[in-house]
């Protein structure tokens, strides 16, 4: 997993890709003390690029990303892991998700919304972009 180019990044603007909005889900993440004592929500939205010529010319789920799985990627990092960073948290994400062998460049973005209220703000949250 490596952090993209400016060409490869500006080449991603205009690719195909799926975008899931809004998985929301549990997980134990946090520098403070408080955070490791219970579960916290998580909300994440992600893009996934890839080429979908097969998936037009066949219509075959086979042929593509299943979004439904690539959700459940998503939130079993969230559940199963235990990081203090939301760094650490979106560059977890970004690689369960490259494993999928469609998949060509991920971005991710992990949203806290316990930590906006500590921030005195409406949202607070990481974007990456990543690819193999």
């Amino acid at each position: 997993m490596r952090a993209l180019t400016r060409s490869e990044y500006e080449a991603l603007l205009i690719a195909d890709h799926i975008e899931i909005v809004g998985v929301t889900s549990e997980g134990v993440h946090g520098v403070y003390a408080e955070e490791a004592l219970a579960a916290q929500p998580f909300v994440v939205d992600v893009a996934l690029w890839l080429n979908t010529d097969e998936a037009v010319a066949g219509d075959e789920l086979s042929a593509t990303i299943d979004y439904v799985s690539a959700s459940r990627v998503v939130r079993e990092v969230v559940e199963t892991s235990t990081v203090l960073l939301v760094e650490s948290l979106t560059a977890a994400v970004c690689e369960a998700l490259l494993e999928i062998p469609a998949l060509l460049a991920v971005r991710a973005t992990v949203h806290k919304p316990r930590a906006a209220g500590d921030a005195h703000a409406a949202d607070v949250s990481l974007t990456m972009t990543r690819t193999r």
